[in-house]
């Protein structure tokens, strides 16, 4: 066999660089709030099929880590519960698309009542609420500073008061992320939480969504209107990011995207 040149040995690993170099990019590292995960797992899925680019979801970011992850370069793309704040937009973070999903009232109680959302603050603040039928309440709460703990003040009134009334009481258990959340309720009987109807729909817990105001939380409603209580999601990237992750911009903004965020139970906004 005859001896490869100089010439062609460096070729061959100039070209075996630039394989390499190729496939490294040939995939996104996204992460975000817990509340998104399930539908950049099942949205991604369907990215991956459609232009062969992997998604890497990185887990347990939540929104403040994600949005510093993304601007230190360890990710791609971001899912965030919140909007970007003016510094973070000084360093080249940009909102690339926005989405909305039902903001619900959930339980583990399969014959729970429906409830009104002016009398949401009163169940909060309550030492021993109860469900119609008798069987108690069991309120899970969220991080003070946690965004669903915010979205609950700013859409029930009176619940800001309502929820550090809660807090103060030694029954009512804390759950670090979207996903402790939704487990715990899962195991906790009569439990009520705060969640979004994309979580529902993409990790599936054995949890019911609630009637607000005798509106059902039901997907064809919140995009009708009837159901008003909504969570916003912001999808951001570095504005000097790779052509991978503009590429999934795109795909949400296409026919196909928007069918695959409507299984999840989530909306693209309007620009």
């Amino acid at each position: 066999m005859r001896a490869l040149r100089p010439a062609q040995v460096v070729a061959l690993c100039l070209a075996g660089l630039l394989l390499a170099t190729a496939a490294q990019t040939q995939a996104l590292r996204v992460g975000g709030t817990g509340s998104a995960l399930g539908l950049l797992q099942q949205v991604g899925t369907e990215f991956t099929a459609s232009t062969e680019v992997k998604v890497n979801i990185v887990p347990a970011l939540g929104s403040a880590g994600a949005i510093r992850a993304l601007a230190d370069g360890k990710l791609d793309l971001a899912v965030s519960a919140r909007p970007l704040k003016p510094e973070e937009a000084a360093a080249g973070l940009v909102q690339a698309a926005g989405l909305r999903t039902a903001f619900v009232l959930a339980t583990s109680h399969q014959n729970a009542n429906g409830l009104r959302s002016d009398a949401l603050a009163g169940i909060f603040a309550a030492d021993k609420p109860s469900w119609a039928d008798g069987t108690p309440i069991r309120i899970i709460l969220r991080p003070r500073r946690e965004t669903d703990s915010a979205l609950l003040g700013d859409l029930f009134p009176g619940m800001a008061a309502a929820l550090e009334s809660a807090r103060r009481r030694t029954d009512v258990p804390t759950a670090a992320t979207d996903q402790d959340n939704v487990d715990l309720a899962e195991r906790v009987s009569g439990a009520l939480v705060g969640t979004s109807a994309t979580q529902l729909a993409t990790e599936h817990p054995k949890l019911r969504a609630l009637p607000l105001d005798g509106v059902a939380p039901s997907f064809a409603n919140f995009e009708s209107g009837a159901y008003r209580f909504t969570k916003r999601l912001y999808v951001l990237i570095r504005s000097n990011g790779s052509p991978e992750n503009r590429r999934f911009i795109e795909f949400l903004r296409s026919p196909q995207g928007m069918r695959s965020l409507r299984a999840a139970e989530a909306l693209l906004d309007a620009e």
